[in-house]
């Protein structure tokens, strides 16, 4: 399993740099630093093990049979490529599907949001400037904020001190 070997980065740090905000630049700078040495580390090493030259030994030792132990039990040993046992990988797939699908939902309500706020913005837009809106015309788009002479408030003019709502409060 050594041709897993990484050549190069599987990390888009140019487009990871966009997405870190300004106050923590020098956090990611020192996690890319990190992240650079240790594949620099990993690197200065051979793909493979250097090859042993167990005839050479069988020549320079005096019981060749240790030798051939050695190299009997050294090529039996193979390391095996670490597995996911706890199917961690697994669960990390199925947790970011369920994400991505919350994320869609997510997108979609704020969407959705957006477009109501901008029927409002529309809404809005329609209605003219303060400075060119007489009271009738304030009237007849805020009929419940306008004053009707009909029903005259009390100061401070506010509904928390309007008699029919202190009828509530006196009981």
């Amino acid at each position: 399993m050594a041709s897993r070997r990484v050549a190069k980065t599987i990390v888009d740090w140019a487009a990871f740099a966009e997405r870190v905000p300004p106050a923590e630049r020098d956090i990611f700078r020192a996690f890319k630093a990190k992240s650079t040495n240790f594949l620099t580390k990993v690197h200065q090493y051979p793909e493979a093990l250097p090859a042993i030259d167990f005839a050479q030994y069988k020549k320079l030792l005096p019981n060749p049979a240790i030798v051939d132990a050695f190299e009997k039990n050294y090529k039996a040993l193979s390391v095996p490529y670490p597995t996911d046992k706890d199917k961690v990988l697994d669960a990390v797939t199925k947790e970011e599907a369920t994400v991505n699908e919350s994320i869609k939902d997510q997108v979609a309500e704020f969407q959705r949001m957006a477009a109501d706020a901008q029927l409002m913005l529309d809404k809005i837009d329609t209605v003219p400037k303060p400075e060119a809106m007489t009271h009738e015309m304030f009237a007849d788009y805020f009929p419940e904020s306008a004053v009707n002479p009909d029903k005259p408030t009390l100061y401070p003019h506010t509904k928390p001190y309007q008699p029919e709502n202190i009828k509530d409060f006196l009981k």
